[in-house]
């Protein structure tokens, strides 16, 4: 059965189900993406990166497989063609599809996908961005719970070359979030389905706070742990620091550097680095200081709408 959803403003049709997605209420217009269970090659011809997970045609045609799971083909920034390993409907094919594929996917479309999440704050879009374990989707879930929408969860698009500056893109309407976490939170595990069957990690509704439209960027903050009192605080990134840190931030960097050559990828960062300011945020990792840490951060952020925090 065709499902019809939305994502990042896109209308998507897809053979498999995806829950994760608000459907599409919008017009009858043809899809922008179209996601279909069918044959995926082995090999592409003649490709120019020919890696154990990735293969990457002249084209940018790219295929993507996990052994035991999907292999998937993505084509054009508008089709994605998977053939699964295991039952179609299961999250395993799920969270690659709408992870590293999907990444692939923005990138073949012109847009910039963030290893980040992004909360509203003000009417402006705040990015939290990091490594994996860094505490992005932690931190917005503590942002949520102080009735602040979420935009995104662990992926964020941006829509560098808008009009009137980068735009973010409503992605995901859910949080993905560990058993610890859960557990600080005091959310409830009955009927939340698990990111992949085999982690502790839950699928965690935003409860109508989903940030459904797209957002201005206004500030991003690379979190990184702070083993002392003393470094817990946010430090300005200059120009040249901030388009590095951005550069190492493109969710599956060496993925999607790839698909972009390095003028394009500087042209999109420091158009970035230009209209939002980039700080480097040291954090304790545990979960005791989230509401302090939160009304900081809330308290930065102008409310006048200006693009500076």
């Amino acid at each position: 059965m065709t499902t019809v959803r939305i994502l990042c403003g896109l209308k998507v049709v897809s053979d498999l189900p995806l829950p994760d997605l608000p459907p599409w209420t919008g017009d009858g217009r043809a899809p922008d993406v179209a996601i279909r269970l069918g044959a995926v090659p082995d090999r592409l011809d003649a490709p120019v990166v020919a890696g154990p997970l990735l293969q990457m045609g002249t084209d940018g045609t790219c295929r993507f497989a996990i052994p035991g799971v999907a292999a998937y083909l993505v084509e054009g920034g508008h089709t994605v063609t998977v053939r699964a390993e295991m039952a179609p409907d299961s999250t395993d094919v799920r969270v690659f599809l709408l992870g590293t594929v999907f990444g692939v996917l923005c990138a073949q479309r012109g847009l910039l996908p963030l290893h980040a999440s992004c909360v509203a704050i003000g009417g402006r879009a705040i990015a939290f961005s990091g490594v994996s374990g860094a505490g992005k989707s932690t931190l917005a879930a503590a942002f949520h719970r102080h009735g602040h929408s979420v935009l995104s969860d662990d992926v964020t698009v941006v829509d560098v070359e808008a009009p009137g500056g980068p735009l973010v893109l409503p992605s995901f309407p859910r949080l993905k979030l560990w058993d610890d976490v859960m557990s600080a939170f005091a959310l409830p595990r009955e009927g939340l389905e698990r990111s992949r069957a085999a982690l502790d990690k839950f699928h965690v509704p935003l409860d109508g706070r989903f940030q459904a439209e797209p957002l201005p960027l206004a500030a991003i903050y690379r979190l990184e742990e702070a083993r002392l009192p003393s470094q817990d605080r946010a430090e300005r990134l200059n120009p040249v620091t901030a388009v590095q840190s951005l550069e190492e931030d493109i969710y599956r960097c060496r993925t999607i550097q790839r698909l972009l050559s390095p003028a394009r990828r500087f042209h999109l960062l420091t158009r970035i680095a230009d209209a939002a300011p980039s700080y480097r945020l040291w954090r304790r990792m545990g979960l005791g200081d989230l509401d302090a840490q939160v009304a900081a951060l809330a308290a930065r952020q102008p409310s006048d709408g200006g693009g500076r925090a």
